[in-house]
């Protein structure tokens, strides 16, 4: 399960370069962050998992995938976010 599954669920933020703000990261006193922090930060709070190695070929594609995910996001199709719930993309794997 993931929490932009069929990309879907990005806040109206995810069309502004990064870095920016970001909802999630303000709660933790992030003014502004990178789309790699903020893949790094999605690991570790809703999807509570073990954050990427920094180097990593894992994150260097995530952060390329979501790169071109933005370049096609439209603010005014964003869906509700399901992680803005206490921590629904923990959910116990199948």
């Amino acid at each position: 399960m993931t929490c932009h599954q069929g990309n879907n669920a990005f806040q109206a933020t995810f069309a502004k370069p990064y870095p920016h703000a970001v909802q999630m990261a303000t709660d933790i006193g992030i003014k502004k962050i990178n789309l790699d922090e903020m893949v790094q930060l999605c690991m570790l709070k809703p999807m509570a998992a073990k954050p990427l190695p920094w180097k990593s070929r894992e994150l260097a594609s995530l952060v390329a995938y979501f790169g071109e995910v933005q370049k096609g996001f439209k603010p005014g199709a964003a869906m509700a976010n399901p992680c803005a719930a206490k921590n629904p993309c923990a959910a116990k794997k199948r």
